[in-house]
């Protein structure tokens, strides 16, 4: 089946139009990628601005994950950052009967309590420094983010008050090959079984100086967002490295609320009943995951709103470099315009060919541009270490403002050159 004389006319005369704005633009390439500089660099910065709020995007709900969006932390301050009044009154401290107390309050939470040393973590000729975490069983549960190759702690370990460990991700980074499940390390004297890997956890930058000599080696484990070493049943800590903590003082309380919409509720009520448990001093911090990622995400908003209208201006630039350029070029063919439209183009072909011309410089500086756009996204990821994530809606937004900002600032050019007067313009020298 044949195309209508009309539709096979139209077909002709875009496929023409084609033709002639590629002769065109190919006699004057330099004067061309110039023109396509601006939309090449409005492409490749709305690509990579793009690339870096849903690299941080996705960073944001991971760690929502790991953390839970139904949780609510509670940390002790140290003593030694309080104020003299406040030392004062004499706080009690964070212990595990306030969790009693706030369950009490909040009977649909469930709640656990953890304690934290700084201990000396040793496993052949590496040896560490860092905070081990004593854990109750069901502590990680909170934590469904969390995973653990091997086991983790249960119940019975804190019942027995075994001398089983979980590794950290930063002492597995630290600690090399041998840091595996049932290796024997040596934590604050003692030997542990390590019975799990946490392998969740942000790994820490890789320590220097691991050679293998001769001497044990103190290897700075840090770097990363959680820095604990080790995980140990809260009970085996206590009676073996703290005693002083056999009180039932705890450095952090976590609650976990049946969904995220009691979380604003709960954490208000908990705040009041650690003042009024530990004598109007605020010597605990609360903090509630969900808002930090909230917080987090409205500062991100406002970044990708900045970068965007930095990118939207290079667009306008680039839109306007192809404005200034066809108009020139409406100047220069004025003569050929005449011919043309004596040997019969219609002013809508004449106005096509230049929409086409205009087109090709944006589809172009387009394409350029979201290879320049990933190679950004790529070096920002590589250089500066900030997680980075193309998507394809991005690439397609992207490439088609380009094309868009292409033929509204082609229209004007093309219109100017439809509505020459071919009497004049063959006079045109």
């Amino acid at each position: 089946m044949t195309d209508p004389p009309l539709a096979s006319h139209r077909w002709r005369v875009l496929l023409l139009s084609w033709r002639e704005g590629r002769r065109s633009l190919s006699a004057h390439k330099l004067r061309t990628v110039l023109t396509m500089l601006g939309m090449i660099f409005g492409v490749g910065a709305v690509i990579a601005m793009l690339a870096i709020g849903e690299g941080a995007r996705r960073q944001a709900m991971e760690r929502l994950r790991r953390l839970g969006a139904e949780n609510i932390l509670v940390e002790a301050i140290p003593a030694a950052k309080l104020s003299t009044e406040e030392r004062a009154r004499n706080s009690p401290g964070l212990s595990r009967r306030d969790l009693l107390a706030a369950l009490g309050l909040l009977p649909e939470c469930r709640g656990s309590a953890s304690l934290v040393r700084e201990l000396p973590l040793q496993l052949g000729r590496r040896r560490l420094t860092g905070p081990v975490r004593g854990v109750p069983g069901d502590y990680l549960s909170f934590f469904p983010g969390l995973r653990v190759e091997g086991r983790a702690l249960g119940a019975l370990d804190e019942r027995q008050v075994a001398r089983v460990c979980l590794l950290g991700s930063a002492a597995t980074a630290a600690l090399g090959p041998e840091a595996r499940v049932g290796s024997q390390v040596k934590l604050g004297g003692a030997w542990y079984r390590v019975v799990g890997l946490l392998e969740d956890a942000p790994v820490p930058q890789e320590p220097s100086g691991a050679d293998g000599a001769s001497a044990t080696e103190d290897v700075a484990a840090g770097g990363g967002e959680d820095p604990v070493l080790a995980w140990v049943p809260l009970a085996t800590l206590v009676a073996r490295h703290a005693p002083e903590a056999r009180d039932g003082r705890v450095d952090q309380l976590v609650l976990r609320a049946p969904d995220a919409a009691r979380v604003p509720v709960a954490s208000t009520l908990l705040q009041a009943v650690l003042l009024r448990r530990h004598a109007g001093v605020r010597d605990t911090r609360i903090t509630v995951p969900l808002e930090l990622i909230r917080q987090q995400q409205a500062t991100q908003r406002m970044f990708n709103l900045v970068m965007g209208a930095i990118a939207a201006i290079s667009l306008v630039v680039g839109g306007i470099g192809i404005m200034n350029i066809m108009l020139s070029s409406v100047v220069e063919r004025t003569r050929e315009i005449g011919v043309r439209r004596a040997l019969g183009a219609t002013a809508a072909e004449v106005e096509l060919q230049f929409l086409v011309e205009a087109l090709l410089i944006s589809v172009g500086g387009g394409l350029a541009g979201i290879a320049l756009g990933l190679a950004l996204a790529w070096g920002i990821s590589l250089l500066a270490g900030w997680g980075t994530a193309v998507s394809l809606w991005s690439v397609a937004l992207a490439f088609g403002v380009s094309v868009l900002t292409g033929l509204v600032f082609g229209l004007v050019p093309a219109r100017r050159a439809a509505r020459l007067d071919p009497i004049e313009a063959l006079r045109h020298e």
